[in-house]
C-alpha cells in the first residue's frame, strides 16, 4: 500500500539528467530545478466530510487498468513525454547559439499509472520473488556510463528556475562575450513552454486532490471494514496485522537487502488475502468517489490548471514539430 504516486512525480526528466551530470541539484522524484517539490500528503487531521456514496463495489485483483477521476487533471506519463522532448529541442538550440556541440539527452515515458502501485502489494508473481522489497529493473544489467559535459556546456545550461520562478542568484551571465538567458537554456527553454499557461508539472490543487483522497479514502467506515476483513484473512494465517499498510511496513522487511523467506511468505498470504475480501475493488471504489466530490468543490481551479497545461502542451508540440 503505498501513497499516490507515478513513475516520476515531476516532469523534468531531461533536466534532471542535466543537473544530475552537473550541479547535483535534481533530487528525484522530490524536486527538480524549475519545479517546485511536490506538496507532501495532507495529515490526518483533515476537515470533515460526509463519506460519499459509491453504488455497486466491482471485484478487482488490480487497478492499473482503470483511471481515478483525478488523472483527467494531471499530466500523464506521455504529456511529461512530450514537454521534455520540447524542452530537450530549445536547449539544445540554445546551446547551440553559444557555438557549442550539444544534443540533449532523449526522455522517456514513465509507463506508470496513478493505480500501478497505489494499493500495491496485488500481484502474486511479483512478491513471490520480491516480498515487499520494490522489484529492481535494473537486476543484471551493467549500469551506462552517463556522458560527460563540459564546463563550458554546464555554464550555457545554467541550473533553470528555482520554485519561485526565478533564476539561481549564482547562474552565470554571459559566456563567450555574449550575454546568457537569465538563469541559462534550461530556464530560457522553460520560459518558452509555459508563457501561455501551465509550469512543466502537475498543478498543485490537482495533486492537492490526488493525495486527500487516497488519504480520505483511508479513513472512511467502508475501507476500515475491508481492511479488518483483510486483517481476519491473516490471522487464520497466522499473521497478525491491523491494516495492510501494518504488513508493508513491518520493520523485519526494510532490515535486510534481499526478501526472506518469512517476508515472502507474509506478502504472499497479504495478496491472496486482498483478492479473497476485495480490499482493491472497495478501496478503489471509495477513493474514486471522494475524489469525484473534491473535484467538484475545487471544479473552477481543476479547470483552469488543466486549461494552462493544455496550452503549453500545445506550445511543446509546435516547437517540437520544427525541431532543433
Amino acid at each position: 500500500m503505498t501513497p499516490p504516486r507515478r513513475g516520476r512525480s515531476l516532469p523534468a526528466l531531461l533536466l534532471t539528467a542535466t543537473l544530475a551530470l552537473t550541479a547535483g541539484c535534481a533530487s528525484g522524484s522530490a524536486g527538480t530545478a524549475g519545479t517546485a517539490a511536490t506538496p507532501p500528503p495532507p495529515s490526518a487531521s483533515l476537515g470533515p466530510m460526509d463519506p460519499p456514496p459509491i453504488g455497486e463495489v466491482p471485484r478487482l485483483s488490480r487497478a492499473d487498468d482503470r483511471a481515478l477521476p483525478i488523472e483527467a487533471y494531471l499530466l500523464s506519463g506521455e504529456q511529461f513525454r512530450q514537454y521534455d522532448a520540447a524542452q530537450g529541442v530549445l536547449v539544445t538550440r540554445c546551446v547551440r547559439r553559444f557555438g557549442l556541440d550539444y544534443s540533449a539527452p532523449t526522455s522517456t515515458a514513465p509507463g506508470e499509472t496513478q493505480t500501478t502501485h497505489r494499493y500495491d502489494p496485488i500481484e502474486l508473481a511479483d512478491v513471490s520473488v520480491n516480498g515487499y522489497h520494490s522489484p529492481d529493473p535494473n537486476r543484471g544489467k551493467k549500469p551506462a556510463a552517463a556522458p560527460s559535459l563540459s564546463a563550458a556546456v554546464t555554464t550555457v545550461l545554467g541550473a533553470g528556475l528555482g520554485p519561485d520562478g526565478r533564476p539561481a542568484a549564482d547562474t552565470a551571465a554571459e559566456y563567450g562575450g555574449k550575454r546568457l538567458p537569465p538563469g541559462g537554456c534550461i530556464a530560457d527553454a522553460q520560459r518558452e513552454l509555459t508563457a501561455r499557461g501551465g509550469t512543466g508539472r502537475d498543478a498543485d490543487v490537482a495533486v492537492g486532490v490526488n493525495y486527500e483522497g487516497f488519504e480520505r479514502s483511508r479513513q472512511d467506515p467502508r475501507v476500515k471494514a475491508v481492511f479488518q476483513d483483510w486483517s481476519r484473512c491473516m490471522a487464520e494465517r497466522g499473521y497478525s496485522y491491523g491494516t495492510p499498510g501494518d504488513a508493508l511496513r513491518d520493520q523485519r522487511w526494510a532490515a535486510t537487502e534481499k526478501p526472506s523467506a518469512e517476508e515472502i511468505a507474509t506478502a504472499t498470504a497479504d495478496v491472496e488475502c486482498k483478492a479473497r475480501v476485495n480490499v482493491v475493488g472497495v478501496w478503489f471504489t471509495v477513493e474514486a468517489a471522494y475524489e469525484q466530490e473534491l473535484i467538484r468543490l475545487r471544479l473552477p481551479e481543476l479547470t483552469a490548471a488543466k486549461a494552462a497545461n493544455d496550452a503549453m502542451l500545445e506550445v511543446a508540440a509546435s516547437v517540437t514539430a520544427a525541431g532543433a
